[in-house]
């Protein structure tokens, strides 16, 4: 099974989140994991043994982030992924593998495509 999800927003960055300050790194990590959560029960992904994660950011203005800067958001979007349910904990045991893809020019956002195994399976 596979299930592409998207949120229209620049992702946070690690150098992003490093310049800033902790009030606005936690609200930042809440609004991207209480997005995803919520992306993941509108589009009702079911409970899943086991998930990899393809990681695909997109940047409309400015020199394209290094692949893998948006790791702070795509943490938020697995954690949001557990708050849904689509996974119990983002350990190994359920997260076996995050693939981080270079950004490319288009509207912000960040793609995550989740392929894996139904729980029920």
């Amino acid at each position: 099974m596979h299930f592409i999800l998207s949120y229209a927003k620049k992702p946070l960055t690690t150098n992003a989140e490093r310049a800033g300050n902790r009030w606005a790194r936690a609200s930042s990590v809440r609004e991207w994991r209480e997005a995803f959560a919520s992306i993941a029960k509108e589009e009702g992904i079911p409970a899943m043994a086991w998930i990899n994660v393809t990681v695909q950011p997109f940047q409309k203005r400015g020199p394209l982030q290094d692949t893998a800067a948006c790791n702070p958001a795509a943490k938020a979007a697995i954690d949001g992924l557990v708050d849904a349910g689509v996974v119990p904990d983002d350990t190994g045991d359920y997260v076996r593998q995050i693939t981080f893809l270079p950004c490319v020019r288009g509207d912000d956002q960040l793609t995550i495509i989740i392929q894996g195994v139904r729980e029920d399976a």
